[in-house]
């Protein structure tokens, strides 16, 4: 399989063919570049991990830190996270795109692009994009393991 990048936004494609255009920012395929087997991604452009899709996505990313766990959350418009919580892992959340309500505790707190919410460990916790564009942002959740408990909405 190989791997291409696209020079105008970052995306990442693998596979065994190019796509005709760039999923991420519909660049045409002449502006993708061929990455080599030994590349070391240490660094990620803004769209790499971003998607557009129907459902929520999760993408981890660098994932050989010990302590932490890096994730790229892509909400479509109206869709939301379960309530949920991590016993005894702390989380960020840096807003990439969008407009998101998080419910964090008794606490509602809207963020868009830019903005940072802190979620304290064994807090309950979900989130909502409630913008008109699909939303996206940094989670990053440590220490690990990260455990995740699901719970019922009071």
């Amino acid at each position: 399989m190989k791997r291409w990048r696209c020079s105008v936004c970052g995306y990442i494609h693998e596979g065994d063919e190019l796509p005709g255009k760039c999923p991420n920012c519909g660049s045409p395929q002449k502006r993708f570049g061929e990455i080599s087997d030994d590349f070391d991604l240490i660094h990620m452009q803004y769209g790499q991990k971003i998607s557009y899709g129907e459902e929520v996505e999760v993408n981890p990313f660098f994932g050989d830190y010990s302590a932490i766990s890096p994730y790229i959350y892509n909400l479509p418009i109206g869709k939301k996270v379960d309530l949920h919580k991590h016993p005894t892992t702390d989380e960020l959340f840096f807003i990439i795109k969008g407009k998101i309500k998080f419910k964090i505790g008794e606490k509602e707190i809207v963020a868009a692009k830019g903005d940072l919410v802190q979620g304290k460990m064994d807090i309950p916790h979900t989130f909502e994009n409630i913008g008109n564009e699909p939303a996206a942002f940094l989670s990053v959740k440590g220490p690990k393991p990260v455990d995740t408990v699901m719970l019922e909405e009071v």
